[in-house]
């Protein structure tokens, strides 16, 4: 039973790490593509 115990949390934990880590990750990507389209002087990114 505490085996089962401490599985449950671990994959618990992975799965909150995941769920936070996405959506940020996701957001940075899209900030860089934005940031190199600027550079390149195309105004009008992400219409």
């Amino acid at each position: 039973m505490i085996e089962f115990d401490r599985k449950l949390i671990a994959y618990g934990i992975i799965g909150l790490v995941i769920v936070i880590a996405v959506p940020i990750l996701i957001a940075v990507r899209r900030r860089r593509r934005r940031e190199k389209l600027r550079r390149r002087g195309i105004k009008t990114y992400g219409h």
